[in-house]
C-alpha cells in the first residue's frame, strides 16, 4: 500500500493521537475523516516502513513524509531502520531527507547534532551531513 502525502499526514496525527499529543480542531477533523483510522498504530507504521524498505517511494518529498510520519510515534526500534535509512539518503545526497531523518532520530532520543549547534535547520545541509556521517561512524 502506497501513501499520499496526505495520507502520511493523517498517520502523524493518528501516531500523535495514540501518543496522547492533543490536537487542534482541524487535525481532529482530519483524523475522523481518515480512512487510515480503520488500521491500527502498528499497522500503519509496518505499511510506512515496508513502503520506505521496499523503494515504492521514488521522490525524496514522499520519502520525507515518511520518515516524518514515522517521527511521530515514537518507537526506539526504528533506530535501526532510520540508520540504514540515513546511510542510503546520505549516499544519495538527499540533504532534506537526511535531515527528516535526524530529526527523527533525535526525536527518539539519539545524540545525531553535535552538541556545538545552536538549533537545527533543513537549510544547513552541511552542518546536517557532518552530523549525520558522525552519528553512523559512532
Amino acid at each position: 500500500m502506497k501513501l499520499t502525502n496526505e495520507q502520511f499526514t493523517e498517520v502523524a496525527f493518528i501516531f500523535e493521537k495514540e501518543n496522547g499529543n492533543s490536537h487542534s480542531e482541524f487535525e481532529k477533523g482530519i483524523i475522523s475523516e481518515s480512512k487510515l483510522t480503520e488500521y491500527k498504530p502498528t499497522e500503519l507504521e509496518k505499511i510506512i516502513v515496508d513502503g520506505l524498505n521496499s523503494g515504492i517511494y521514488k521522490n525524496e518529498d514522499e520519502r520525507v513524509s515518511g520518515y516524518w510520519s514515522l517521527s511521530k510515534i515514537g518507537n526506539r526500534n526504528l533506530i535501526a531502520e532510520y540508520k540504514k535509512w540515513l546511510r542510503t539518503e546520505l549516499e544519495n545526497e538527499n540533504g532534506i531527507a537526511v535531515f527528516q531523518i535526524l530529526i527523527g532520530l533525535d526525536r527518539l532520543d539519539e545524540p545525531v547534532f553535535n552538541e556545538n549547534r545552536t538549533g537545527q535547520g533543513v537549510d544547513e545541509t552541511e552542518l546536517n551531513i557532518r552530523d549525520a556521517k558522525q552519528y553512523l561512524k559512532k
